[in-house]
């Protein structure tokens, strides 16, 4: 599939596509599938009615999980620092705004049950 979409891009920027080329459309692909990941969140907040801070908190906690998922010892340096900065600023507090809002939305089940689910 990665392939196919690579073939499209080339066909549509007409040039060849070298190793940064492939880190671009891997990146562009993760962040239209995060998109796409939040708008169940959408949905759920619409039939939950979950309050827009915690989806806030809900968005910035899966790009966390990405985040660590994504760190590698043996990566570049240059996406080290990227990471790094992107950490630092999406999830430095993370752990706290969790324990918030696990205190403040204790008797809603379905909160409490996705809060649950994250581990930092």
């Amino acid at each position: 599939m990665l392939q196919n979409h690579l073939a499209l891009l080339k066909l549509l920027l007409g040039k060849k596509i070298n190793h940064t080329g492939h880190q671009m459309v891997i990146r562009i692909f993760f962040f239209a599938m995060l998109y796409c990941v939040n708008i169940p969140s959408v949905i759920a907040k619409n039939e939950k009615n979950v309050p827009e801070d915690v989806i806030s908190f809900f968005h910035d906690a899966d790009i966390c999980q990405y985040l660590a998922g994504e760190w590698d010892s043996n990566l570049p340096q240059k996406r080290k620092k990227e990471l790094s900065n992107e950490m630092n600023k999406t999830c430095s507090n993370i752990y706290k705004r969790q324990e918030h809002f696990k205190k403040k939305y204790i008797r809603n089940k379905f909160i409490m049950q996705k809060l649950n689910s994250y581990e930092f």
